[in-house]
């Protein structure tokens, strides 16, 4: 065989087989996309919305408390009865010492004003200054 019929031999073969694939090809996209496009069609025209699963869920029913559980809400609830009378009583108690160092500011303001001795003066000057700092 001469070199240009084993050219020529070449080129027809790969043409042929370039032919076959094609076809092939076009038979895949034409006809298994045609039947995705005919099972796409039927599913949209059957159901509009889409379709979820429905789950069902069991009724809920808070767990019975055991005596134990009981035993120690009842502890939280007097821990928390007792921090608030403490908060209650430490606020009873802030005021009442705001009072009495604005009744001993009073005092000594008075004393210093009737008699002007220095000494009255300082107690004045304490005793008020305790009330500024206690009223921040």
């Amino acid at each position: 065989m001469s070199w240009f019929k084993v050219f020529s031999a070449v080129v027809v073969a790969n043409i042929v087989s370039w032919i076959i694939i094609s076809i092939i090809g076009w038979f895949i996209f034409f006809v298994v996309l045609d039947s995705f496009n005919d099972a796409l069609t039927e599913r949209l025209s059957k159901s509009s919305k889409p379709e979820f699963p429905t789950i069902s869920v069991p009724s809920f029913s808070p767990p019975v408390p055991t005596a134990e559980e009981i035993r120690a809400q009842q502890a939280r609830e007097k821990r928390l009865a007792a921090q608030r009378r403490r908060a209650r009583n430490e606020a009873e108690q802030k005021r009442s010492v705001i009072a009495s160092s604005k009744e001993m500011c009073d005092f000594w303001t008075s004393e210093y004003r009737k008699d002007g001795n220095p000494k009255s003066q300082a107690y004045k000057e304490m005793a008020c200054l305790r009330y500024r700092n206690l009223l921040n």
